[in-house]
């Protein structure tokens, strides 16, 4: 029998003992027998770094000294995965419940077919009886799906043009071509940016029902004014880095933005309308831009290869 490529699992942990530790439990349940399991702890203030690294070991945990966010966090843990021949790496959020089946379902579909750059098995609830209702807004709803029934009985898949994070499965072939998350973005909009990366490179951003995890969403609420802030950002950031369109006229566009977003700030799509912004926030983000529009060129200038990663 023909050896299986080697999946390594990271799971970002930032002050989420209790959903990391589930969310491994989970996940040494899953029926894909080559699957190594990565443990990134974000330098955690709340000793939950200590606590996971006493119990999975050096092989299954990885502690970085400061907090680099969902893209620098996940990066490191990438290049581990790749240094130790990984061929897909499977990006999990700690309140993820991975079904048993997900990993080698994910695997056979891009194995078969190798124009898939990038793959989200489909989000259901924390109780499973629903489409995560984010994910249903951000998948179905956008590209005007016809949603599936939930329990899911037909495995089908569908091409999108973008995907998250909570759950991603990503090649190595993908990742040596385009590269990781860009850390700009430290957390919110890391993963739109990586998805349009992959599909500018003439791969395909795939949904499929064959996999199928749970998000708890255990940590949502009211979001913070850094979280807030985070998003705006974001929406300016993966605005200027649009490659198709010059730089300038990027800018332009963003400070047209800008200036509806004071008049009024956002809140009729998502994610706005589920995490409201005020102008305080948008104020904050037109700072960060401003200080940073160098290296934003920068960074559209360096993604012609394949960086974040070396």
């Amino acid at each position: 029998m023909a050896t299986r490529p080697l999946v390594y699992v990271l799971v970002l942990n930032y002050g989420s003992l209790e959903d990391t530790i589930q969310c491994v439990e989970t996940l040494r349940r899953l029926d894909y027998p080559e699957v190594r399991i990565l443990v990134i702890d974000n330098a955690s203030p709340d000793g939950s770094g200590e606590a996971l690294g006493r119990r999975f070991g050096e092989a299954e945990f990885l502690q970085l000294p400061t907090n680099t966010g969902y893209a620098g966090g996940n990066n490191a843990g990438i290049r581990v995965a790749l240094e130790r021949g990984a061929e897909y790496v499977f990006l999990v959020n700690p309140d993820i419940r991975v079904a048993e089946r997900t990993v080698s379902r994910c695997v056979e579909l891009m194995e078969g077919d190798r124009t898939i750059g990038a793959v989200n098995p489909i989000q259901l609830d924390g109780d499973g009886d629903r489409l995560d209702e984010k994910f249903r807004e951000g998948i179905f709803v956008r590209h005007q799906f016809a949603e599936p029934a939930v329990p899911l009985v037909e495995e089908r898949s569908w091409d999108t043009l973008t995907l998250y994070g909570a759950a991603l499965m990503v090649s190595r072939e993908t990742l040596g071509r385009v590269g990781g998350f860009d850390p700009l973005f430290f957390a919110y909009g890391e993963e739109e940016d990586l998805a349009r990366r992959i599909r500018l490179k003439g791969l395909r951003l795939v949904v499929t029902s064959a996999g199928v995890v749970r998000h708890l969403r255990t940590k949502e609420g009211r979001a913070s004014d850094f979280v807030l802030f985070l998003r705006m950002k974001g929406a300016y950031l993966y605005r200027l880095k649009d490659p198709t369109t010059a730089f300038r006229q990027s800018v332009r566009r963003v400070l047209n933005d800008m200036a509806r977003d004071l008049r009024r700030p956002r809140a009729h799509q998502y994610p706005f309308k589920q995490f409201p912004v005020t102008r305080w926030h948008v104020l904050r983000a037109m700072t960060w831009i401003a200080l940073h529009l160098p290296q934003i060129y920068r960074h559209r200038v360096m993604e012609r290869g394949a960086p974040y990663l070396t």
